[in-house]
């Protein structure tokens, strides 16, 4: 009876080392085997045959049935391990439903790595059956390191190192199915399975899918390196503060805006690094009541306000504020902007527009006032000759002379200020300019004023009235000769500089491009803030009343706009003043300063087509031409004119005001003619051309004169003559005329006298 007793121990230690120990045979099922084993042992009645055939198919799992025996022992035996198999199947089966109901896969392999047991997850993750050879079967999946790239070997697989007795913890992979099917990410944990011996029966593999969360957790890191790519990338700086205002963040932008580097600046109060001391209370009270806003469901706060930078100079910023809950706090993100650049654009906008309001005004006074005064200095002079044997009458036709000089001059203030006086643009050598300035003011500014130049020798020349810029820079000499009243220097300066369009907009310039700057420096008394916006509005003066109209300064800024170019000007209290001026750069060879006709006024006995709509005026002029010889054809407009020579009568030179009424101005009549008659010669008047004349005049080969207004008698009979005797061809060009040095021989020797012997 030994042998059974043996083989029924041995069936059953089979089934608790291979099908699932410590599972299936825990606690009462070992009691249960024992006792079997001791019945055998005790019974010696019949053969054990039909016993061990039973144990052997326990040991399967297969249902056990024995038939009745007479032996009471073997009945009993019989009938315990039948109770005993069906215990086993209940516990099987519960077993294989706790299993296949796992959400996880779950694999169990026997020693020879053949799988006994794979749930549902894991027959859809791997598609394996009960019978799979896991170390040496066809697979239809693969699996891969954590880094998603690398193949990892069947040897190391969570299972093959269990079946080599390791414990494998929290083992990471990816198994990537051969079908075009995404890739799952688990979590493996592998046992081996030994039998009471210690002996390796198997070994059992759960995993957990953790696709969803590498999903989200790459999501989130993808997402947070793209906040991060848009703060390094944006145009804007970013700075991070927590509620108190410290530092959290500092991106890139922010260095190049405040001077101040991430390492220096996180940690640190922001409000110490780049706010003014005079603005860091209201900023703290601002933060307070943004945050109090969003608190009761306010959305950001967006504002502007004056920023320091590390080396002390202020500009300004528009900050843009959103906030965050952080457990009991708040994150604070501020997106940062620099617009000082748009601050100066708007500025100067509103400059313009006063400007513009203004010079509506101005312009249609001076037009009137113009008319008058060219009547005032034109008869003055026909005054003057009548009662030049009285001395009494003389000296009073000189007062009012001069009266009307003072007051054509105020007017030409007034019209450069509002960008409406006729300019006569040309090419100048701007460093020439300068030193017939610095001649003149040599003589006039005083010997406690020491001059100085800085004059670029590759200086470009300017595209600019050279008449009107020789006015402007002798006015701010004199700005400075009174900003220097114990003396100083006074520097002119020329560079050249090529300006993009940001560059353009800060310094107030019409179009970016190539420009020569100007620079007058003087080391005087400086401007003081409050003063410092107002410098170029009319009739602004800070000195007394009855020492300045207060037009200086605002006649250079209008004629500077006027020009093309700009002006810009820094001071401070006791270090003086630099005003720049940016003139737009020639494009051609530069043409010499006109040098006015010195021989006594002369007449001729041309024909000229007269066109003035004034009655006072065009009576004025008709005496005038005709006193000096010239044969007249009066219009009172275009339209009259046109009628005049659609009539077929010849006529020499076309005299227009420009500024008109009716269906054509002075300049578009002109262009009509001249369509028809190329070598017309044409001669401009106006007061104030109100932009019908353009700022660079001209036709083929020479520029159309003008004559501005008031002008006198002999202003006029020189304009003529210069426009009549001028040799042009066919086309309306000059013609060349031969050069003589007889004219520069001459003037040398009235400048340079031979000495007598």
């Amino acid at each position: 009876m030994v042998l059974p007793v043996v083989t029924l121990l041995l069936a059953l230690g089979f089934i608790h080392g291979v099908a699932w120990p410590g599972i299936l045979l825990a606690g009462g099922v070992v009691s249960v085997v024992l006792m079997t084993a001791e019945m055998i042992a005790r019974s010696q009645s019949r053969t054990p045959a039909q016993l061990v055939r039973a144990a052997e198919a326990l040991s399967r799992g297969e249902p056990v049935s024995i038939r009745p025996s007479g032996d009471d022992e073997a009945a009993q035996l019989a009938a315990t391990l039948a109770e005993l198999s069906a215990q086993l199947g209940s516990r099987q089966h519960l077993l294989e439903k706790t299993v296949e109901s796992i959400r996880d896969p779950v694999v169990v392999a026997d020693e020879h790595a053949m799988i006994v047991i794979v749930n549902a997850a894991a027959r859809r993750l791997y598609r394996v059956e009960p019978g799979f050879d896991t170390l040496t079967g066809v697979r239809t999946f693969q699996n891969y390191y954590a880094d998603g790239t690398t193949v990892m070997p069947i040897a190391e697989t969570p299972m093959a190192r269990a079946l080599r007795g390791d414990d494998v913890d929290d083992c990471e992979l990816i198994v990537k199915p051969l079908r075009a099917e995404p890739a799952v990410y688990l979590v493996a944990n592998a046992r081996p399975l030994r039998d009471d011996a210690g002996n390796l029966r198997g070994a059992v593999i759960v995993l957990r899918d953790v696709t969803a969360e590498r999903q989200a957790h790459q999501a989130l890191v993808e997402s947070e390196q793209m906040a991060q790519a848009i703060v390094r990338t944006a145009l804007d700086a970013f700075v991070q503060t927590d509620q108190d205002g410290i530092v959290l963040d500092w991106s890139p932008q922010s260095e190049a805006l405040t001077g101040w580097t991430r390492s220096e600046a996180v940690g640190q109060r922001v409000v110490e690094l780049v706010f003014p001391e005079e603005l860091r209370v209201a900023h703290r009270q601002r933060i307070t009541r943004f945050l109090q806003e969003t608190a009761a469901g306010g959305m950001g706060m967006r504002y502007e306000t004056a920023s320091v930078h590390r080396d002390g100079h202020r500009f300004y910023v528009e900050v843009s504020l959103n906030a965050l809950r952080r457990g009991d706090g708040w994150i604070i993100n501020s997106f940062v902007r620099d617009v000082t650049q748009r601050r100066r654009a708007e500025e100067q906008l509103i400059q313009a527009q006063k400007t513009e309001s203004l010079g509506r005004l101005t312009g249609g006074i001076a037009h009137d006032f113009n008319n008058m005064l060219t009547v005032i200095t034109g008869t003055i002079e026909i005054l003057a000759d009548g009662v030049r044997d009285n001395p009494q009458l003389t000296a009073i036709a000189k007062l009012i002379s001069d009266a009307a000089d003072r007051g054509a001059q105020l007017t030409s203030s007034l019209l450069a200020f509002a960008r409406k006086q006729p300019l006569q643009p040309a090419e100048t050598d701007v460093n020439d300019l300068i030193g017939e300035v610095v001649r003149l003011l040599s003589q006039t500014l005083g010997s406690q004023t020491e001059i100085r130049t800085e004059l670029g020798r590759d200086a470009w020349f300017a595209f600019v009235d050279r008449s009107q810029l020789g006015a402007a820079l002798v006015n701010l000499a004199i700005n400075a000769r009174d900003a220097m009243p114990d003396g100083g220097t006074l520097t002119f300066a020329t560079r050249n500089m090529q300006l993009g369009i940001p560059d353009a907009v800060a310094h107030g310039v019409e179009r970016a491009g190539d420009h020569l700057v100007i620079e007058v420096t003087d080391t005087g008394t400086g401007i003081s803030p409050s003063h410092l916006e107002k410098i170029f509005d009319p009739f602004f003066s800070t000195k007394e009343v009855g020492q300045g109209t207060g037009l200086g300064l605002s006649m250079v800024f209008g004629f500077v706009k006027q020009s093309g170019g700009g002006i810009e000007v820094k001071s401070e209290q006791g270090r003086g003043t630099i005003f720049r001026i940016y003139l737009p750069k020639a494009d051609g060879t530069v043409q010499g300063a006109i040098e006015e006709d010195d021989l006594p006024v002369r007449g001729g006995n041309e024909t000229i087509l007269c066109v003035e709509d004034d009655p006072t005026i065009r009576d004025y002029v008709t005496g005038q031409l005709e006193s000096l010889g010239y044969k007249l054809l009066v219009a009172a407009n275009a339209d009259a004119a046109l009628e005049i020579v659609s009539r077929g009568t010849a006529f020499d030179l076309l005299f227009t005001d420009i500024v008109m009424p009716g269906s054509m101005n002075g300049r578009q009549l002109a262009e009509t003619l001249m369509a028809g008659r190329p070598a017309l010669r044409v001669l401009f008047t106006s007061g104030y051309s109100d932009g019908a004349l353009p700022a660079q005049q001209g036709r083929g080969g020479h520029g159309i004169p003008l004559l501005t207004k008031p002008y006198r008698r002999g202003e006029l009979a020189r304009m003529l003559r210069r426009c009549l005797d001028l040799q042009v061809d066919f086309q309306g060009d000059p013609v060349p005329q031969p050069y003589s040095v007889q004219p520069d021989l001459e003037r040398f020797l009235r400048e340079n006298p031979p000495e007598k012997n």
